[in-house]
């Protein structure tokens, strides 16, 4: 590796943390929230420990620099009922990593979707009771264009810009952020990788509408993951071991699995075997809540099933599709 390509290196991770910090000191607790919930049911049957893979379609989501092992190009699609029926939950995405020569390896693009009905927009009637005046719905969404580079060859790295839309029913509000990865390969079977999300001065700018000070505006803590994926193969079976963790500095403690001041920790893990490629069986941890699943990938078409265990609220289950060309 050439000194220019080692100095490129370090100066992305040395942006990562510096911007993380940078950011974190005047965001807004929790803003952030709806858009970490995670994509594609694969990742969800692995505890959402996919920073460092396996990849698939929503690599641009969960690291960008994932995108360049994709080897082609790959549509994805996903539906998911979380909580039960108390949110939709949907994504489509799309992924070009085929050869060629130069720094950009691979691009990508994916429309995020969160949100639901039950609303209710209430007044008081003549006698000062509350009644229901209409009920509304609620929705996150998100427009990302993503990049993935290889600076060098057990290298790669990967950068996604987010539009973002919040409608909350009687206020919306609209922003932008930007999410950076990178990934090291120090062996064949082993990566390590880590992703910031909102590593920007990411924001979201409401209306003003329903506010009694008109327009305001909140930034979106950062999130460090760092990761890791062990892969171990023995004739037709083949087995990836993933483990990555949320590092936040909203001050969450008791929301969070563990914490120290204002520094906060969620873990995830996740088991996937496979058979030829073909048959797949996955479980894993996330947040210390139980998920399982499995799927099949045959020729250029791939399917996947995912369950989550909640002790507060409905199963969640979650179904994508992809297809290669």
């Amino acid at each position: 590796m050439t000194t220019q390509r080692v100095r490129a290196i370090a100066f992305v991770f040395t942006t990562i943390i510096t911007m993380t910090l940078f950011v974190s000191a005047r965001a807004a607790k929790y803003a952030g929230d709806p858009f970490s919930l995670g994509v594609g049911a694969r990742s969800l049957a692995l505890g959402g420990a996919t920073i460092a893979g396996p990849f698939d379609g929503t690599a641009a989501w969960w690291n960008p620099a994932g995108m360049e092992a994709l080897h082609g190009r790959q549509i994805s699609a996903m539906h998911a009922e979380t909580f039960g029926s108390l949110l939709n939950h949907d994504f489509v995405g799309y992924v070009d990593s085929r050869d060629r020569v130069g720094l950009v390896k691979a691009y990508g693009f994916y429309f995020y979707y969160l949100g639901g009905g039950g609303i209710r927009i209430t007044a008081m009637d003549q006698y000062n009771r509350p009644y229901v005046v209409r009920e509304e719905s609620h929705g996150d969404y998100v427009l990302a264009a993503s990049i993935g580079l290889k600076p060098a060859v057990k290298w790669t790295v990967g950068i996604s810009a987010k539009i973002l839309y919040r409608d909350l029913g009687t206020e919306t509000g609209k922003g932008l952020t930007l999410d950076a990865g990178v990934l090291f390969n120090p062996r064949d079977n082993v990566t390590l990788g880590i992703m910031a999300t909102d590593v920007s001065s990411g924001f979201i700018r409401y209306s003003g509408k329903t506010f009694g000070g008109g327009a305001h505006t909140e930034s979106i803590y950062p999130t460090l993951k760092p990761a890791f994926s062990i892969i171990k193969k023995h004739k037709d079976l083949s087995g990836q071991f993933s483990a990555s963790g949320d590092l936040k500095f909203e001050n969450l403690r008791g929301t969070a699995q563990y914490w120290s001041g204002s520094l906060s920790l969620d873990s995830h893990y996740g088991l996937e075997i496979s058979w030829r490629g073909i048959l797949f069986a996955r479980g894993g941890f996330d947040v210390g809540r139980l998920t399982a699943g499995g799927g099949f990938d045959y020729r250029h078409v791939a399917i996947d099933f995912a369950w989550m265990h909640q002790d507060a609220f409905d199963e969640t289950f979650r179904v994508s599709a992809s297809y290669r060309f």
